[in-house]
C-alpha cells in the first residue's frame, strides 16, 4: 500500500483555476485540463440508448465529444450517432463501418474539428484500419483512408492534422482535407501491449506520444523528428523485454509540463523543452489526470486516489479505496477495482467506484461531500456546456445538471 508524509502546510489549498464552463470537446479527455462550471446538486435531465455495451469482445467504449450543443459519438458496432446535448434526443444515426464485428484489437476513436456552425467535421477511426471523415452536420461522408495496420489508441486533432497511431509503433500526421499522410514517424513498440484508448497530446509545437512498455516519445508536430523521449515503466532500468508498464492514460501538458502516468510504475513530471524529469511519485495507474490551477489529482492503480502539487511533486492529500471487488464472496471471485476519473466540476472532484457510485469530494481537503449512484461506467464523466455526462457500461448515455 501506498504511504506518503504529507506536510500539513501542504495539505489544503490547491489553488484551482476558477470554474469555467466548456462549450466544445474536440478530442476524448480534453476536459481534464479545466475545473468545470457545473451548478451542485446535481440532477439528470435525460438518458439515450448508445447501442453498444461492454462485453468479451468490447471491453471499452469509446469516449464521446461535443461540439455546439451537440454529443458525437461513435459506438462498437460502427454507428456514428449525433445527440442533442441539451434533451438527449437523436438528431441522426449512421453506419459508418460496415463491416466492424468487435473492438478486441481496439475500439474506435473520434475527434472534431469546429469551424463555424454551418461546417464541422467528425474525424473516425475504426479499431482496425480504416480512417474516416465525416460532415458533422448531414453524416455524411467527405472521405475514408485505408491503412496497412490496425490502430493502436485515439485521434487527436489539431489545426488540419490527425495523428494517430498503429499497432507497431508508427505515429501518422495526416491532412484532414483530404486525408493525406504530411509524415509518419516508426517509434518503437512492444507486442504485448495492452489495450489502450490513450491518445497523441499536442504541447506548443510538439506532440506527445505515449508508448508501450512504459516509454513516451516527444516529436515535432510540423515535422515528426523525435526530440526526445523517456521511460517511466518500473522496469526501466531493465532490458526492454521485461518492461510492463504500457502508458494507457493520456499524458497531461500544462504551463511547460507533461505529466506521464504509467500502467504499472510511476507518475512523473518533465520539462518538455530541456526533457528534465521535476520530479516522479511511486503511483500507476490506468485513468488520465485532472489538472487544475497548481494541483494534479491521479487514480492510482490499487484504489489509490492522490492530490499532488504539480510544480514539487509534493502529496497534498491520499485517500485509499478498496483495490478489490467482491472480497469474501461466497458466489463471485475476487477481482480488482476499476475506478472512473476523477472529474473536477465546480471545484469538486467525481471519482466513481467500480460498481458506479460517484463520490463528490472537496477537491482542497478529499473529504466526500456527497454521493450518486450511476451504475457501472464505461468511460470517464465529461463536463460540458454546465452539464455532467455518464456513458454506462451498458450503453446508456446519461445527462446531470
Amino acid at each position: 500500500m501506498l504511504k506518503f508524509f504529507i506536510k500539513d502546510s501542504k495539505k489544503y489549498d490547491a489553488e484551482l483555476n476558477s470554474p469555467l464552463n466548456n462549450l466544445n470537446n474536440l478530442n476524448a479527455k480534453s476536459n481534464n485540463l479545466s475545473n468545470s462550471k457545473v451548478n451542485f446538486p446535481l440532477k439528470k435531465i435525460w438518458d439515450i440508448n448508445t447501442y453498444q455495451k461492454i462485453d468479451d469482445t468490447n471491453p471499452l467504449l469509446p469516449d464521446p465529444i461535443f461540439i455546439l450543443s451537440s454529443i458525437y459519438l461513435i459506438n462498437s458496432n460502427g454507428q456514428l450517432l449525433k445527440v442533442n446535448a441539451n434533451n438527449g434526443k437523436l438528431i441522426w444515426k449512421k453506419s459508418i463501418f460496415k463491416d466492424l464485428e468487435n473492438a478486441i484489437i481496439g475500439p474506435p476513436s473520434i475527434a472534431g474539428e469546429y469551424i463555424s456552425k454551418d461546417l464541422i467535421n467528425i474525424y473516425i477511426h475504426s479499431g482496425n484500419n480504416e480512417l474516416f471523415s465525416v460532415n458533422g452536420i448531414t453524416g455524411k461522408v467527405n472521405w475514408k483512408k485505408t491503412f496497412e495496420l490496425p490502430f493502436r489508441g485515439g485521434i487527436t486533432f489539431f489545426e488540419k492534422q490527425i495523428l494517430l497511431s498503429d499497432y507497431v509503433g508508427n505515429i501518422f500526421s495526416v491532412n484532414s482535407d483530404v486525408g493525406k499522410i504530411n509524415w509518419k514517424t516508426s517509434l518503437s513498440t512492444d507486442y504485448n501491449s495492452v489495450y489502450t484508448l490513450a491518445r497523441p497530446i499536442i504541447a506548443k509545437d510538439k506532440v506527445i506520444v505515449p508508448g508501450t512498455g512504459g516509454s513516451f516519445f516527444v516529436l515535432s508536430l510540423m515535422s515528426g523528428k523525435i526530440i526526445w523521449s523517456d521511460n517511466i515503466s518500473s522496469s526501466s532500468q531493465l532490458p526492454k523485454v521485461f518492461h510492463t508498464g504500457d502508458i494507457v492514460a493520456n499524458p497531461i501538458y500544462y504551463e511547460g509540463i507533461v505529466y506521464v502516468v504509467s500502467q504499472s510504475g510511476y507518475t512523473s513530471a518533465f520539462d518538455i523543452e530541456t526533457a528534465e524529469k521535476i520530479w516522479t511519485l511511486p503511483i500507476g495507474g490506468i485513468e488520465t489526470p485532472t489538472l487544475s490551477g497548481k494541483t494534479i489529482f491521479i487514480v492510482g492503480n490499487m484504489g489509490a486516489l492522490v492530490a499532488v502539487d504539480r510544480l514539487t511533486g509534493e502529496v497534498r492529500w491520499h485517500n485509499k479505496y478498496d483495490s478489490k471487488v467482491n472480497v469474501g464472496s461466497y458466489f463471485s471471485d475476487e477481482a480488482m477495482a476499476i475506478y472512473k476519473a476523477p472529474l473536477l466540476a465546480d471545484s469538486k472532484l467525481l471519482f466513481s467506484d467500480h460498481y458506479g457510485d460517484i463520490s463528490i469530494l472537496d477537491a482542497d481537503k478529499g473529504i466526500e461531500l456527497d454521493r450518486l449512484s450511476i451504475g457501472k461506467l464505461a468511460t470517464s464523466p465529461i463536463a460540458v456546456n454546465n452539464k455532467i455526462f455518464f456513458l454506462k457500461a451498458n450503453g446508456k448515455l446519461l445527462a446531470y445538471e
